[in-house]
């Protein structure tokens, strides 16, 4: 309970101390006499950021302090951030042009803290505040606060999250799967037509080479077996000079070295005319094989077209085709695991969410009698209150919040049936109830 509130050059107030009473107290004035700026210093001590606007003019600083009464719960809150418990709590929220600084029992305390620490102590309800109650999200939440089951909310809410999520890529990857089946087909005719040709990286070089000898064969023939006869004409000859030099070397030295360097060229030319004797060899003995080489190099040029400028590039998009049946495969197998942790999430949901709609139908009944207790206080003893919990318990239903819809009944006269607060309460009333709720 506020015992005690004071104020410091306070916007237009240059000092005020206020003294409450248990009970209903009331400020009245006319517009302008300063009562919200009562709200407005509470405000503060709620947490609320301050600024030099606080500051009566000519003032340097603005005070605003104030007395709670002890309590076991705020005594707990005070343990659990560090101060030391002494009865009565103090407060002082110092506003200058420069910064604030909040005090509680007299040590510095970061704003935080302060706006923790009165959570569900004072409560600020404004003049159109009631219009609250029309929306189906916040009676459900009122209703989850009233019942202690923010943290329970919470954790479905994360598992809701967490079930949808899978959700989404079971449904994504079905897609995927879907459409990679449609390809299927058409994967599997590819990935057979580029093995079917049986390429390697350097054939297309190879048969382009072999077109050109068969292409040319005859003049490769007749060049290979004259270079043979000129070779063979040559070594006579070099043979010849090399006895000569041979001979003469006895008479001079210094011709050594000429024979032996012709001696070296004869074996070296002896070796390329046995070269070019093999390779004659080896032609083939028509052209008969160059329809085969062209078929093949056509069957090469209609692949490239197809699937990529190289022999290397096919058999590259022959790797990335098989990765993509490989991954239709596996999208298959990662499906099964996402259907089963799908089935597990939502059975899980399910079960959190029928959960919660005991509790808040528990919470239900216990708030409806509450509030009808209060009435009796504010003029309505006869009206009834009552908090109704709709549920449909179906899957396809279920939303981040859980299965249910929270509706505030009432029955303002005796004898009148119940109805929805919003169509059968008026502005009072349903200021009344709504300070009832809080």
């Amino acid at each position: 309970m506020l015992l005690e509130l004071r104020l410091q050059n306070f916007v237009l107030i240059e000092d005020l101390h206020l003294v409450l009473s248990p009970g209903f107290t009331v400020f009245t004035g006319e517009t302008g006499a300063g009562k919200s700026l009562l709200v407005k210093a509470l405000k503060l001590l709620l947490g609320h950021r301050a600024g030099p606007e606080y500051i009566r003019a000519g003032s340097k600083m603005a005070v605003v302090e104030a007395v709670l009464a002890e309590d076991p719960i705020l005594k707990a809150r005070l343990e659990a951030l560090g101060f030391e418990p002494e009865g009565e709590v103090f407060l002082r929220r110092i506003v200058t042009t420069e910064k604030s600084r909040c005090y509680v029992n007299g040590s510095p305390a970061p704003l935080k803290v302060l706006a923790g620490l009165l959570e569900g102590f004072l409560v600020l309800t404004g003049q159109h505040e009631f219009r609250k109650l029309f929306s189906p999200s916040y009676r459900l939440s009122l209703l989850d606060r009233y019942g202690a089951l923010e943290a329970e909310r919470a954790a479905y809410e994360r598992l809701f999250q967490r079930w949808q999520e899978v959700k989404r890529r079971r449904e994504t990857l079905v897609r995927e799967i879907s459409e990679m089946e449609r390809k299927k087909d058409f994967l599997d005719f590819q990935i057979q037509e580029i093995e079917e040709a049986g390429l390697y990286p350097e054939e297309e070089e190879e048969l382009q080479a072999q077109r050109e000898r068969l292409r040319h064969l005859s003049r490769l023939k007749q060049g290979l077996a004259l270079g043979e006869r000129n070779l063979e004409e040559a070594l006579n000859l070099l043979g010849e000079t090399q006895r000569i030099l041979q001979e003469l070397s006895l008479y001079d030295p210094e011709l050594l070295p000429h024979h032996q360097r012709l001696e070296s060229l004869y074996y070296e030319l002896s070796d390329l005319g046995q070269e070019l004797s093999r390779r004659e060899a080896r032609l083939p003995e028509d052209d008969s094989e160059l329809e085969v080489i062209e078929a093949r190099l056509s069957l090469i040029e209609r692949l490239k077209r197809k699937y990529g400028p190289s022999v290397k590039e096919i058999l590259l998009t022959l790797e990335r085709l098989k990765r993509e049946r490989e991954a239709l495969e596996q999208g298959e197998s990662d499906l099964e695991v996402l259907e089963k942790e799908e089935k597990e999430l939502k059975e899980e949901v399910i079960e959190r969410a029928r959960d919660l709609s005991e509790k808040r139908r528990a919470a239900a009944r216990r708030l409806s009698e509450e509030v009808n207790r209060e009435l009796s206080f504010l003029a309505l003893s006869e009206a009834r209150f009552e908090v109704k919990v709709e549920s449909s318990f179906q899957p396809e239903d279920l939303s981040s919040q859980g299965w249910d819809r929270v509706s505030f009944w009432v029955r303002t006269n005796p004898g009148s049936p119940e109805r929805p607060l919003e169509k059968i309460a008026s502005g009072g009333e349903l200021s009344r109830f709504f300070l009832a709720l809080k």
